[in-house]
């Protein structure tokens, strides 16, 4: 198999305009509209609306290879990272993994060799893996399965070798700092595409690839929502325009199969979270407007409705999916329950006895 990285055309990554540049008007024109409505956002729904993006890109990075983090301590974690309660020498790894995420949304400084380090080691916090903290020092294959014994047709590609990889990593870094000519989102998906090409670390790659993303976003207008999770949602799709990313044309490395692939996802994601961020914004003027009514309780029950989706809050509530949820008789919720119909926070539904729901009015 010949690899992309020993061709002559290496590394001269280009992509044809006239497949991307409807693409890119479109990804741009979605992305604008998701950052316009959280600026208009009123302060509390605009940190609601960063602390879920980030917590949400954190947690789907990692879902991608597999790996389920604790949301829980990863929301705080973030928290107090927002809050500047972070100290030099994380105590969990979820505190390192906010480390990670803030630095690489902020977007500040310059991108070198030692701060992808520094990523690398914040990444695999109070883990014992090879080469961390540092390029890898062995040969790197990257298959369609981990089953023993597939044989070379398993091999989907080969990473340079690991005494290329100083070199390459510099190369890159050095087209990041100097290239301005590209758009933002088009340099984020070369780049992307580059890095993981080289894949410089013995694990982690993608998760560091996909904060270099975050990290070039942020040096301009940062990206408004978690693009990982819509990478976790076509896994096949991302996996396929990698390889589609990676043919040699004439002159230079033919990037167009990804570059594609990435403004649509873009565009997706953009339009995914401008719905999420308005029903966002009717749970919290809901509470808001209901809250003597609703009390410790009623609230408690909401909020976990509210917390499964809009389709969730649609199917409405029970008499027994409220005593479910805030763990009382089911005659002290169908009490609540009423009481909150009568404050204007529901609406009973026209069926009676155990077939009695009570709708959301928000």
């Amino acid at each position: 198999m010949t690899e992309i990285w020993s061709s002559p055309v290496w590394p001269r990554f280009d992509h044809d305009p006239r497949q991307t540049e409807p693409l890119l008007a479109r990804a741009e024109r979605a992305i604008g509209e998701l950052t316009g409505l959280a600026e208009g956002l009123a302060p509390p729904d605009r940190s609601d609306l960063a602390l879920r993006r980030i917590v949400q890109e954190a947690l789907a990075s990692f879902g991608i290879e597999g790996v389920r983090l604790p949301e829980a301590e990863i929301e705080a974690s973030v928290v107090a990272s927002l809050r500047h309660r972070r100290v030099a020498t994380p105590a969990r790894r979820s505190d390192a993994i906010a480390a990670l995420m803030e630095d690489a949304m902020a977007g500040q400084g310059a991108l070198t060799a030692e701060r992808l380090f520094d990523w690398h080691r914040l990444l695999f916090h109070g883990m014992e893996i090879e080469d961390l903290g540092r390029w890898r020092r062995f040969d790197i294959e990257i298959v369609r399965s981990a089953v023993a014994g597939a044989g070379a047709d398993n091999v989907l590609f080969r990473a340079p070798p690991p005494e290329r990889v100083a070199t390459e990593m510099a190369r890159l870094l050095d087209w990041l700092s100097t290239e301005e000519s590209l758009p933002v989102p088009v340099r984020a998906a070369i780049a992307h595409l580059w890095f993981e090409t080289i894949h410089p670390f013995s694990d982690g790659n993608g998760r560091i690839g996909r904060a270099l993303v975050d990290f070039i976003f942020a040096r301009s207008t940062p990206l408004p929502f978690p693009l990982s999770r819509q990478i976790e949602r076509d896994k096949a799709g991302y996996y396929q325009a990698l390889q589609d990313g990676r043919r040699a044309g004439s002159s230079h490395v033919d990037a167009t199969g990804f570059v594609t692939w990435f403004l649509q996802t873009l565009e997706r994601g953009a339009g995914e979270a401008r719905s999420e961020a308005l029903f966002l914004v009717r749970r919290n003027r809901y509470l808001g407007r209901h809250d003597a009514a609703l009390g410790p309780r009623g609230r408690k029950v909401l909020e976990a409705l509210f917390a499964q989706g809009p389709e969730r809050v649609a199917e409405g509530l029970s008499a027994r999916s409220y005593a479910r949820i805030a763990r009382v008789s089911g005659a002290t919720a169908t009490r609540d329950l009423t009481a909150l119909a009568r404050a204007g926070a529901l609406r009973k539904s026209a069926a009676g006895g155990r077939s009695t729901r009570y709708e959301i009015v928000i």
